[in-house]
């Protein structure tokens, strides 16, 4: 049992030996290092953190200011001008321009306007009495010329493939027209009521849509489309031609066309007018030449 009480005695001087180490400890570290100490308890009472940097709420007030100035310099034709500069400038124009005046003499418009313009000049600016305007001339459209046999052909093959006309007989009416500029214009008896005609113009490889005209003679101007060929434009074209290149003051075509009569037709141009003679063209209706003559 006595045993068992100075065990409890040791237990208890031991924890009291502790606390005292620790509070020798610390007493020292604050004797020896006094302002590692004093500097922590400042950085906790204001907020710092162990490695310096704030740790509370910062409130920032930011004032930006203004600064005005006054430009000296405007850009005229894309060339930067001392404003002054053009200031004292103007300033001599006029002086001159009213000494020129004050002189009264013939030639005081045309001395002024020198002054004027040397200074438009100085300043980059646009002279009076110069045009400065540069006008694009019209570019000219090329004109396609008129088709070729080959065309033509193609031309012909096209119209009598139109749905309307299936499985009918294509029938002109009064002319068929060839112009220079590849567009053909005819007629064509209308496949349903032959009292009826329909305008029809090719251009651009396409036959437009029918248009109603009106039409008289029916019977007597029309001609079926099989007893002639487009192609055979180019014959009369080329024959006329040189022929016309015969005839002094001549001058050739570019077109042609077909005009019908009596379920007959013929080929035009079928004159050719010179400086001094007129000659008489025929053509057979394949536009072979018939005859030439002199009128």
């Amino acid at each position: 049992m006595k045993n068992l009480t100075d065990i409890s005695w040791l237990m208890i001087l031991s924890c009291f030996l502790c606390l005292s180490c620790k509070q020798v400890t610390k007493s020292v570290d604050e004797t020896f290092h006094p302002n590692d100490s004093l500097a922590k308890k400042y950085n906790e009472e204001n907020r710092f953190g162990s490695d310096g940097e704030y740790t509370g709420t910062t409130k920032t007030t930011t004032t930006t200011s203004t600064t005005h100035h006054q430009e000296k310099f405007i850009v005229i034709n894309g060339d930067t001008v001392n404003t002054p500069e053009l200031q004292e400038k103007a300033k001599d124009l006029f002086h001159d321009i009213e000494l020129l005046k004050q002189k009264q003499t013939p030639a005081n418009s045309k001395e002024i306007q020198k002054r004027v313009n040397e200074f438009l000049k100085e300043m980059n600016l646009p002279q009076t009495g110069t045009k400065n305007i540069t006008t694009e001339k019209p570019v000219a459209k090329a004109r396609k010329g008129m088709l070729s046999a080959s065309q033509l052909a193609q031309a012909e093959g096209k119209l009598r493939q139109l749905p309307q006309y299936r499985d009918r007989e294509i029938v002109i009416y009064e002319s068929v027209h060839f112009y220079e500029d590849g567009s053909i214009k005819l007629a064509l008896q209308h496949p349903e009521n032959p009292k009826y005609v329909d305008e029809y113009s090719y251009k651009d490889g396409y036959w437009s849509e029918p248009k109603p005209v009106q039409a008289r003679n029916i019977e007597r101007r029309t001609l079926p489309l099989s007893k002639l060929n487009f192609a055979d434009a180019q014959k009369v074209i080329q024959i006329y031609n040189e022929k016309a290149a015969e005839v002094e003051g001549a001058k050739p075509t570019n077109s042609a066309y077909i005009s019908i009569w009596d379920d007959g037709m013929r080929w035009f141009p079928s004159t050719i007018n010179g400086s001094r003679e007129r000659y008489d063209l025929q053509f057979n209706n394949d536009g072979t030449l018939k005859s030439f003559r002199q009128e």
